[in-house]
């Protein structure tokens, strides 16, 4: 059994990592840092709660860590746990600059340890079918790919998410999906060239962006605007043979959020479909969209960490990821395209 403790223990903690860690055999989550103590002992009546990172790495015999505080946190918590010979999970935003993740890498081989960042929407259903059509050759080489999460999110919330600070934010928070998505599919761009603004009415950190990757033969565009009603884009993929689209947003979040169990069949089924348009006469043909599997992300760590193997994720590309969103703002601030040369 991997012996596991949890810091924080918010929506991330609850939503996005328990409902694994208290279900997969391999995983016992034994401790927890958190000042929700109803919430901990509803959840997990045997865990040991602590009040910091500190006492829980002196107090509890642990073989992984699992951290999902704020994003200014990532660096030092991480570090900490490293340095008690922990492996880590470690939420998106990998950490709020790019170095600070080199120097987790560093002391990471330097221990022995495995550092995997939480880079779960590898394992969205849509994104897996939009990989396999690319990689299928049925749309051709692609020259356009358009990646969207947007959401109806006009007011401010009191979220620390949503105040000043480092790595707070619409383009650290969901940008280190798309980008993390688009690096994965077409590797490191020449340039990128972006705008990332405040745009609504009190808003005091960045709550839009779009960001366009430039490759010799293509250019990857990534958005995401808190203006958008009803069921919205989220990929766009035109090929010089065929155009694969889909809308909607992934269903294993909204599931996880109703408190449906990955135990169930269902777990994972898309709502939506996705369409192929082939061709200038337009012939189309319906997609069934693929089962998203976040437990896939768990199941492959657990392996790693029983059997000395790979983190699911390399962390390597968790800092290209920061790398592009500090290029990304760098663009935006100066005005013009930013070259990559990471």
């Amino acid at each position: 059994m991997i012996r596991t403790g949890i810091v924080g223990f918010g929506l991330s903690a609850q939503t996005f990592h328990l409902p694994f860690l208290s279900v997969l055999p391999d995983f016992e989550p034994v401790a927890v840092v958190s000042t929700q103590r109803d919430a901990v002992h509803h959840a997990l009546p045997n865990a040991g709660l602590y009040g910091s990172i500190e006492e829980m790495l002196s107090e509890a015999d642990l073989d992984l860590v699992v951290i999902t505080t704020p994003n200014q946190t990532h660096y030092d918590f991480a570090r900490q746990a490293l340095e008690a010979d922990c492996h880590v999970l470690l939420e998106k935003p990998f950490v709020v600059k790019s170095g600070q993740g080199l120097d987790l890498i560093k002391i990471a081989k330097e221990r022995g340890k495995i550092l995997c960042p939480y880079q779960n929407r590898r394992w969205d259903g849509d994104f897996l079918t939009a990989k396999a059509m690319i990689e299928s050759g049925e749309l051709g080489a692609v020259r356009v790919f358009e990646s969207h999460f947007d959401r109806f999110r006009p007011d401010v919330r009191p979220r620390w998410r949503e105040q000043p600070g480092d790595g707070a934010g619409i383009l650290f928070d969901l940008g280190s999906h798309l980008v993390d998505q688009a690096l994965v599919l077409f590797g490191d761009p020449d340039s990128i060239t972006a705008t990332c603004k405040a745009i609504r009415k009190q808003s005091q950190t960045t709550d839009y962006f779009h960001m366009t990757l430039h490759y010799p033969d293509k250019d990857v565009m990534l958005s995401s605007s808190p203006y958008r009603s009803g069921t919205g884009t989220r990929f766009v993929v035109q090929g010089e043979r065929a155009t694969f689209s889909c809308s909607g947003l992934d269903i294993q979040e909204q599931q996880l959020r109703d408190g449906v169990t990955i135990t169930y069949s269902e777990f994972g089924r898309q709502q939506h479909q996705g369409k192929l348009e082939i061709g200038d006469s337009v012939t189309d043909k319906v997609i069934d969209l693929e089962y998203g599997s976040y437990s896939q992300l768990f199941a492959e760590l657990a392996h790693a960490i029983l059997n000395a193997g790979s983190s699911p994720v390399d962390a390597y590309d968790a800092v290209k990821v920061i790398y592009a969103l500090e290029l990304a703002q760098h663009s935006s601030d100066a005005g013009k395209t930013e070259r990559w040369e990471f």
